[in-house]
């Protein structure tokens, strides 16, 4: 546990070697980070925190817009003598990396974005018309969600995450895990924080976008049942320094689904010699 940013944060770490920053998103906790943990920390120092609201980590009722999340991350690495990291991002958490590269450069050596739609990167507009992102709307009605997914915590994540999956033996293996984090108090609106600023978010990305870019090397992965090439896409649109495509036969729960492939993708991204 650590005290950061006025926050208490949960985090699991393991391993030597360069650092290497997990950051989950809705729906999962550090744990989704499992199977990947083992083969990473052979290699290298993984630190996974769950983000504020979620996991054993702190549910407080504001501070959920991304700089302030990933001011929370910064505090963490500042606290463990961190200088940088090779940060990966999933889902929400995918923003909040997107954050640390795109405002604390310095901080971040290559940034991995997993299956998520960043927030005010083209194609964006088109993007909010998507149906299959029907839960960004539900999630921002204030109160509603949070009671009817109460006491149905298991039947709202299991169709939930079932219907963004391929593996579902693999999902299905994880989804106590879920269910019971998710039971907590305060745990599905500490969850739904993240989708209530995404509006605020979606703006101060498009607005840094007009006169910047990523310099840092970014590798995006996008599951083929996912949102395939879509990532890529966009942070083509955001970086200078931008490789990745999509994952086959996975759905969007890249670290549960099809953890071998990814880890594979991530290292030799991350042992590659690049221009910065």
């Amino acid at each position: 546990m650590a005290i950061v940013n006025g926050v208490r944060l949960h985090y699991l770490q393991a391993g030597k070697g360069p650092v290497v920053l997990l950051l989950h998103g809705w729906a999962n906790t550090s744990y989704a980070w499992h199977h990947v943990i083992p083969m990473l920390s052979s290699r290298y120092t993984v630190i996974a925190p769950d983000l504020r609201g979620m996991g054993d980590s702190s549910r407080p009722l504001t501070g959920y817009d991304r700089e302030t999340v990933a001011r929370d991350m910064l505090e963490l690495l500042d606290q463990l003598g961190v200088k940088n990291a090779l940060v990966v991002g999933h889902d929400l958490g995918a923003h909040v990396g997107f954050e640390l590269a795109a405002r604390h450069p310095g901080r971040v050596t290559k940034l991995v974005m997993l299956d998520c739609v960043v927030p005010g990167i083209p194609p964006w507009d088109q993007l909010t018309k998507d149906s299959r992102l029907w839960h960004w709307s539900f999630y921002n009605v204030p109160d509603l969600p949070e009671a009817l997914i109460q006491g149905k915590e298991r039947t709202y994540f299991s169709w939930f995450i079932r219907n963004f999956a391929v593996n579902i033996e693999a999902v299905d293996a994880d989804m106590d895990a879920v269910v019971k984090a998710y039971s907590e108090p305060g745990a599905v609106r500490g969850g739904l924080g993240m989708f209530r600023t995404i509006a605020a978010d979606a703006k101060r990305n498009a607005t840094w976008l007009e006169s910047n870019k990523l310099e840092l090397p970014v590798l995006a992965l996008g599951g083929s049942m996912g949102v395939g090439p879509i990532l890529l896409q966009q942070m083509e649109a955001a970086g200078k320094q931008v490789r990745g495509g999509v994952i086959q036969n996975c759905g969007h729960w890249l670290a549960t689904e099809c953890p071998q492939t990814l880890v594979e993708q991530m290292t030799k991204f991350f042992s590659e010699e690049t221009s910065r």
